[in-house]
């Protein structure tokens, strides 16, 4: 097949990698070893640091109080965590200990918590505190009988809670397990677009490593990876982008609980940040400080990488005049991890989300005949293929649909350009993108469908400038229930529901629905 994208492709950048047959853990691991008192996450808050030594033995700690519970190779573990210097530690534990880490956003709420959890035999988490505190009753009712929580102290309850502390003690005790890391299933994420409901994805370990050297070889930087953390550690971008692509080269992790521009710009000098991801409305917030502020000493900024939803042109022009570093975007699926991006000697193009990375091919096809390839400037579906794409869907039927051959069917319309360049055009799956946050609207439907006064929902996306989209329904009642109940009270039955991009902002009754 053609590659128009090799002829602007990055000096210095091989076309194809050599990927280790290593555990998700095993790159930070040896980054311990060879430089152990160099700084591996920070807190931008607090400016705590754990050196990659600290980690790997608070990792090694966590790794065994899960295999005291019965925790290894084809288990599961709910991970729900703010961005923490201690998240980072129960993450890679987490792989350290051979389950697989179940990526549960921290501000899911309790309905789309019973439905992830649900027959599904999870017994174990480990989550921030406040995570469990909110849905300690929820995490029982779905069989989770222990919780290691990352901060604070706690013991006893229902399901059984052990303080961070205890596991620290356990360090020594760690059981390296037997992984093959092209099979063993290291992450597990809910937000199927392809096949546009929530159910779990599958990536095995192989995945998360190979697709994190693919992605930090082309953001060629002077030095390792320096990455302020602003997305959830639950999202790829948090995950990815921002964590692994530092720990893996030895670089330091800047993480964000919480995000201020105000902070994210001070801490980003202190820690000689040089490599920023995160969506686009976190860029535009840094950009508005930094022109209102100035920039502090300190600011090392070489590259900002935005992704999760369309970048304004006017905030890629004005970011490397203010900022002193181009703005590029990239793309990337749950499905696929990271698999497009804009390489710096083309930050001036507006628009694209990039080239294929190293070892990935891409084509656009017809959304109808998937086995015929369109020509350069046509639109049609952007199919991917790439050496981490997801092991599966747990249900087998949707991971048949979600591919052609070796190639994954991404649900995008896309156009390619004369020099391979892709650009986003629109989406045939059916899900809403909120701030960077994927959102199936059949979710919503059925949610909606379940309450007694609901006969048929329809949930799509309204167009919002710096949002992306904003959720919105048309709901038919029942007969029975018509002029009984308002707009606003099948918006409350949702939307204390469900976490808070998920949450409705406009409901209409209406006689008939649209055709979806």
């Amino acid at each position: 097949m053609e590659r128009p994208w090799l002829k602007v492709w990055p000096e210095g950048v091989p076309t194809s990698l050599e990927y280790p047959e290593a555990p998700a853990y095993q790159p930070v691991l040896e980054q311990a070893s060879q430089s152990p008192e160099r700084c591996a996450v920070a807190q931008a808050e607090t400016g705590t640091c754990l050196t990659y030594e600290k980690l790997a033995t608070l990792a090694r700690g966590v790794a065994a109080w899960l295999q005291g519970r019965g925790v290894g190779p084809g288990s599961q573990v709910l991970y729900s965590a703010f961005n923490t210097v201690e998240a980072a530690a129960g993450l890679i534990g987490v792989w350290m200990s051979g389950g697989a880490a179940v990526l549960v956003d921290p501000l899911t709420t309790s309905e789309d918590l019973r439905f992830q959890l649900e027959g599904r035999n999870i017994r174990v988490a480990v989550a921030s505190p406040e995570f469990y505190e909110r849905e300690r009753s929820v995490l029982a009712e779905a069989g989770v009988e222990d919780v290691l929580v990352l901060t604070g102290y706690y013991e006893g309850g229902s399901p059984r809670v052990s303080p961070l502390g205890e596991a620290l003690t356990l360090s020594g005790s760690w059981r390296e397990p037997s992984l093959k890391p092209r099979e063993d299933v290291g992450v597990v994420m809910y937000y199927s677009g392809i096949a546009g409901r929530t159910m779990q994805t599958l990536h095995t370990h192989f995945a998360v490593v190979s697709s994190t050297m693919a992605l930090t070889t082309m953001l060629q930087l002077g030095r390792p990876p320096t990455s302020l953390v602003v997305a959830p550690l639950t999202h790829i971008l948090g995950l990815q982008a921002g964590l692994l692509s530092s720990l893996y080269y030895g670089g330091t992790a800047v993480l964000m609980r919480r995000w201020n521009p105000t902070i994210a710009l001070s801490s980003s000098a202190s820690w000689r940040v040089n490599y920023l991801s995160g969506a686009p409305m976190m860029h535009e917030a840094l950009l508005a400080e930094a022109k209102s502020r100035g920039l502090p000493t300190g600011w090392s900024l070489e590259l900002g990488v935005s992704g999760g939803a369309p970048l304004k042109p006017e905030v890629q022009e004005e970011y490397p005049r203010v900022l002193k570093a181009p703005l590029v975007q990239l793309y990337g699926m749950t499905e696929t991890w990271v698999v497009t991006f804009q390489p710096k000697h083309l930050a001036h193009v507006k628009a694209t989300v990039g080239i294929p990375l190293p070892d990935v091919d891409a084509k656009i096809v017809d959304p109808e005949r998937p086995t015929r390839e369109l020509g350069i400037g046509e639109v049609g579906e952007l199919l991917i293929k790439a050496p981490w794409l997801m092991k599966g869907y747990e249900d087998e039927e949707e991971t048949r649909k979600a591919f052609v051959g070796e190639w994954i069917r991404t649900g995008d319309l896309m156009v390619m350009d004369e020099n391979g360049l892709l650009y986003f055009r629109g989406v045939r799956k059916r899900m809403i993108k909120y701030k960077a946050y994927p959102i199936f609207p059949r979710d919503l439907e059925i949610m909606l469908e379940s309450h007694p006064a609901v006969e048929k929902a329809y949930v799509y996306g309204e167009p919002h400038p710096d949002y992306g989209h904003l959720p919105a329904a048309k709901v038919v009642l029942k007969p029975e229930y018509k002029g009984m109940v308002t707009p606003e009270e099948l918006m409350d039955y949702v939307n204390k529901r469900v976490a808070f991009y998920k949450k409705l902002r406009k409901l209409e009754i209406v006689d008939k629905l649209p055709n979806k």
